[in-house]
């Protein structure tokens, strides 16, 4: 069976030492440990900045790397196992250190100065784990901390726990507008399968990021004959696109012909996409 290469690191010249035996390459390396200290990267699936970006990491993920030469790092995230090729000037060599506190909101603006008035220099997005140096940093009233590698975050932005909702469908909730980002998955632009993957990360689960790989492996496959049969929190997936049933024939989805994170009548969808509920493979989380 041919492995996945995006989830298993290998290529003719160069493979993942892990993978000794299941695939054939004319080296093996067990790679070195590093860490991403940008808020977001683009993951692209070959060492070339016109190649596809298939992904992104943030600020915090702990990487596996293979190979360097030219400013480019080819990875694979501990996070969700996806593969790729980074820019390196986005990495630090390292064991991951230990975080203290993760990103609360939806993301926070990181400052050059503990003052909303300095320049910003980075968006650090929901769940990034992070390290504070100094905390307490009054600006007008307001409590900024220090971050381990530089800049400055609101403290109202972070809490010692990484962010929770409900369930799934309050977690989507949290990103209706956020616009449209083919392999984003964080508030400055997400896509069908980066806001489940996102979602599940507000209940504390790791999936895959995908939509094909989502409809494999999340929960179980469920057959309904109506759109009233769909539970909360169930997952709707037609070729390529992922919606989240809310209840009462509604869903919430990264919609790439609106470009929006958005709420829809699911019967409306389907007219006016050509499909019907026979199309349809729902998991069930």
């Amino acid at each position: 069976m041919t492995l996945d290469p995006r989830l298993h690191a290998y290529r003719a010249d160069l493979a993942d030492a892990r993978l000794r035996g299941r695939v054939e390459a004319h080296h093996f390396t067990e790679g070195r440990p590093a860490r991403v200290t940008a808020g977001l990267i683009p993951v692209r699936r070959a060492p070339r900045p016109d190649a596809p970006v298939d992904t992104f990491f943030h600020y915090g993920e702990t990487l596996r790397v293979f190979d360097e030469r030219d400013g480019v790092a080819w990875c694979q995230s501990d996070r969700d196992g996806y593969v790729g090729y980074v820019k390196t000037t986005a990495l630090v060599s390292g064991e991951a250190r230990a975080a203290t506190h993760c990103i609360a909101n939806l993301g926070a603006y990181r400052y050059a100065e503990p003052d909303l008035w300095s320049a910003v220099i980075d968006f650090l997005p929901r769940h990034c784990a992070v390290s504070l140096t100094q905390t307490g940093l009054l600006c007008r009233g307001t409590p900024y901390a220090g971050l381990d590698d530089g800049g400055f975050i609101p403290e109202s932005c972070l809490s010692r726990e990484p962010p929770r909702s409900p369930d799934l469908a309050a977690a989507a909730a949290l990103y209706l507008g956020c616009p449209y980002l083919w392999a984003g998955r964080s508030f400055l632009g997400i896509d069908c399968s980066g806001l489940v993957q996102e979602a599940f990360r507000d209940i504390g689960v790791s999936v895959l990021r995908d939509t094909d790989m989502q409809r494999e492996t999340i929960g179980t496959a469920v057959t309904i004959a109506r759109i009233a049969e769909l539970w909360r929190n169930d997952l709707i997936y037609i070729p390529g696109h992922v919606m989240m049933a809310t209840g009462h024939g509604r869903v919430i989805h990264a919609s790439g012909d609106g470009m929006v994170v958005r709420r829809d009548s699911l019967a409306k969808l389907l007219r006016r996409w050509g499909y019907t509920i026979a199309d349809l493979t729902v998991r069930r989380p």
